[in-house]
């Protein structure tokens, strides 16, 4: 059994949406003043544990009424997101990366809060598991919609603001399951195409934040001139992250189609093992634009994607080596290795062999899968390899 994720987007009436605001408002509050009597008891050479902290919540609600109506699990979760905050500030520190020491938020910037077990919600789904109606204590049923792939066994609740309203994450316990295909293929991510196939198939990028750019840029210029607070700058600021939202909501669409079209078509997918992290690094102005490309795509969502249905679906996912491999400098007949300028975009070897460098990549990557060979050489292999060939794959993913 696994966990997954399924959200519904929230529907409350007038006095819900007050309330939820209120509690958010609550939550964050609670959320600062942790942070807060840590900073102090760090001052005078102390330690508070979570359980210290938690512990003051009987007294917290004795204090303060308003507190009382929040479920106390769902109290105790932000209490613990406050010490998994300092907990990854300190593993930092000791991995010498840029530290983050954790910071109050404000009421606007505080996104919602969580139900850490099944304990003061239940959701009942509609007819044929479509939509449902949620039940929180002490603030009724809110009309909810969505239709999850699959469901199970609800283990956890959480509630998200967004420029477009509330939205509630059910974490369930389940056993997923996908179709899978029967064929291999290789997979080379880009920028230009989002994904090269290693039968030439080309996935064109949609470039959702280029095309949101011109729209993004007027109201940004526009709230630049607006006096920061006032009516007509909120408004703004709505409009802006409304299209955010919706660049976000189209990308992600786009990649779970993406990567479920794979997953159902190939039993066999071998694709490159990035560092995205390392790849969207600073560099300044010269490479601005290209990190802003890069994100644009999500090639590390892709890749999260494709590994968890894969893995649903029994598929045999193979991340190659880059830097031992180099796909994109190695030729798919004869495996000699030369090095290609970055605009050098077919792939020419003396064997040959002719064809689109990201193609040549994926057919690199796939004939790997296939068969490993130790980096810098070819010997295992001799001539050509037929890799569309179905006798390879179903061997490849033990169907042969």
């Amino acid at each position: 059994m696994q966990a997954r994720q399924v959200r519904y987007k929230l529907y409350p009436n007038r006095a819900q949406l007050e309330t939820l605001e209120r509690w958010n408002g609550l939550h964050c509050d609670l959320y600062n003043a942790c942070i807060e009597q840590r900073r102090k008891a760090w001052a005078k050479g102390k330690t508070i544990s979570y359980y210290d902290q938690q512990n003051e919540l009987p007294r917290l609600k004795e204090e303060m009424p308003e507190y009382q109506v929040l479920g106390s699990h769902a109290l105790q979760e932000t209490v613990r997101r406050v010490d998994r905050a300092f907990r990854a500030f300190y593993r930092r520190v000791r991995a010498g990366e840029n530290p983050g020491f954790p910071r109050y938020k404000s009421r606007n910037s505080f996104v919602g809060f969580c139900y850490p077990d099944r304990a003061g919600w239940k959701f009942e789904r509609g007819p044929n598991g479509k939509h449902g109606v949620l039940h929180i204590s002490n603030l009724g049923a809110i009309r909810a919609r969505g239709k999850p792939r699959q469901w199970g066994e609800p283990l956890r609740l959480t509630l998200t603001r967004t420029s477009h309203g509330w939205y509630a994450t059910i974490t369930i316990r389940c056993q997923p399951t996908r179709k899978a295909g029967n064929e291999a293929v290789g997979i080379d991510l880009g920028v230009e195409a989002v994904a090269t196939l290693s039968d030439g198939t080309r996935v064109e990028n949609p470039r959702f934040l280029g095309r949101a750019s011109k729209q993004l840029k007027s109201l940004q210029r526009k709230l630049s001139r607006q006096k920061q607070g006032s009516n007509r700058w909120m408004r703004t600021k709505r409009a802006i992250a409304r299209i955010h939202r919706k660049v976000a909501n189209q990308r992600d669409d786009f990649q779970h189609k993406l990567t479920a079209g794979w997953v159902a078509k190939y039993g066999l997918i071998a694709t490159e093992a990035l560092k995205v992290k390392n790849m969207t690094a600073r560099g300044g102005s010269r490479k601005a634009g290209l990190n802003r490309a890069m994100l644009d795509v999500g090639i590390g969502d892709i890749l999260r994607k494709l590994a968890y249905k894969a893995a649903e679906a029994g598929t045999r996912l193979v991340e190659v080596p880059t830097s031992k491999v180099k796909p994109s400098q190695t030729c798919p007949l004869c495996l000699r290795q030369e090095k290609k300028l970055l605009s050098q975009r077919v792939h020419q070897c003396p064997c040959g062999c002719e064809m689109p460098r990201d193609q040549a990549a994926a057919l690199v990557m796939l004939r790997w899968a296939l068969d490993p060979w130790e980096p810098g050489g070819g010997e295992g292999l001799t001539g050509p390899v037929e890799l569309r060939n179905p006798d390879h794959a179903a061997i490849a993913v033990g169907r042969g």
